[in-house]
Parts: C-alpha cells; structure tokens; sequence
C-alpha cells in the first residue's frame, strides 16, 4: 500500500510539474495591427492602421505618409471654402470597430485657409471622422445652408474653452479650436494644433492640423494631449494623446492613448 502511495504520489507531482512548464511555456499573446489600403496622397502614398490588443481595446490609430507624399501634387480637387485644397480619402482597416472612427481624409492646404495670418500656412488637415462617408457628403457649403452649421454641441460635448470658428465648410462642418494654442496668442505661430468638429449639434471628426514645415523639420518624435469633453453621445473608446513622428521613410500621424467612455 505504501508502494501504491508513494508511486501516485510521484506522479501527481510530475503533473502538476509538466502543466506548470507547460503554462511558463506559454507566450503571450501581441497586439494586433491592421492596416488600411495604401492610396495616393500628394505625390506619394499613404495608409492608415489600427494597434489592438489581443482582447480589441484599441491603442493607437494612425496614418502614415512617404516621405514624397509631402510634394505637391500633379493636380488639385477644389474643395467648396478652401482654395486649391486636395483631398485625399483613406479607409480605415475592419478593426475601426473597435474605434469610434468610420475614415480618414488627409487635406493639403497649398495656401492654408482662414482665418487670415492664423491658418494661412501650407498645411495638413488629418481627418479622424466619426460619422460616414455618406453623411459627411451631406454636408453642404455654410454659404448655402448654415442652418445646421448654427446648431452647436451642448455644454459639454466639447472640451472647456474650446470655441468655433466662424463659418463652416461643406463635407466638414464647424471647427473648434483650442485657445491655448500658441497661434492664437500673441507672438505665438502656427506649427500643429489639434481641432474639434461639429455638425447639426453633434461633434462629428477630431483633426490634428500640422504644418509641412513643421513635419519637414521634425527629427525624432513630437507628442501632445487630447483635451477631452465631459460629456460623449456615443460609448467607445477615445484618443488622449497625439503623436507626431519622422520615421525612416516619412512620416506617422496618430492618436493613442485610448480610454472608455460612457454614452451621456
């Protein structure tokens, strides 16, 4: 009997020592990265791609550039508001879901836009829309029906301080701009900034707004808080960091730093 013993009790010990090896043996799971289709931007390319964790929490949602894609390009799409604007649009990949974004567009202002001596730099719009294709094209020009241009998010909705800016653009809506931003104070200039925008009540893109200077002279990596709202109308989870950084064949765009947030 104190064979049969001892014997069972060598080969429980042996188990438990083969699934503890076995689950030390175990790696650990990565995140994953998604990337979108790579399109013409300028007289380069771009793409966009999402990081998730294994569990589909986002952690970064971002665009890259080519180098060239800096260059001007061969021709320009006129964009109602905007002189000699080019749009470039950039699918996000099917991890979006896990965001609450729909798509990207990255617009090249050749001679900036309003308002005067603020903006008027050449510049990149980077686009992070929350509604769809579809009803950002519904969008029309403020000129011709400002009447949901006029209809701003409710207190809350946008982060403390931020203000709109007069007018509005079609397929865009109104911008918010942070009044912390160096070039809205005196002595300050425009390098990047990061804008809100809103249509019919509803806070509709988050854009970061950079300057082809400024990305032209960047070495390494520039980051800078998201102010966020108190108040969400959708649930999911948002960006609180922006992220500028030279890579070795161009540039990345991207927003990180994600955290949850509950529908208000």
């Amino acid at each position: 009997m104190k064979k049969m013993l001892a014997a069972a009790l060598i080969a429980a010990t042996g188990l438990a020592s083969c699934s503890k090896d076995e689950n030390q043996n175990e790696m650990p799971r990565k995140n994953q990265i998604q990337k979108g289709p790579v399109k013409t931007v300028n007289g380069g390319q771009g793409y966009t791609w999402i990081e998730t964790t294994p569990e589909h929490i986002p952690v970064a949602v971002g665009i890259r550039l080519s180098a060239d894609a800096l260059n001007e390009p061969a021709t320009s799409i006129m964009h109602e508001g905007h002189d000699g604007v080019s749009v470039f649009e950039l699918d996000l990949p099917q991890s979006k879901v896990s965001t609450v974004f729909d798509h990207v567009t990255v617009d090249w202002n050749p001679h900036g836009h309003p308002p005067e001596n603020v903006y008027t730099k050449a510049h990149f719009d980077f686009h992070f829309y929350m509604i769809s294709k579809a009803e950002r094209d519904q969008i029309p020009a403020f000129e011709t029906d400002p009447s949901k241009f006029n209809i701003h998010p409710e207190t809350g909705y946008l982060p403390e301080g931020y203000f709109p800016i007069p007018g509005g653009q079609a397929k865009m809506g109104v911008h918010w701009a942070d009044p912390t931003s160096p070039e809205l104070n005196p002595g300050g200039t425009f390098t990047q900034t990061f804008i809100y925008g809103s249509y019919d009540g509803k806070v509709n893109f988050y854009e970061p707004m950079v300057t082809r200077e400024y990305l032209q002279t960047l070495n390494s990596k520039f980051e800078r808080s998201i102010p966020l709202p108190n108040k969400f109308a959708k649930a999911g989870y948002y960006p609180s960091k922006m992220v500028l950084e030279k890579t070795a064949d161009g540039y990345e765009i991207r927003l990180t730093d994600f955290v949850h947030k509950t529908k208000n």
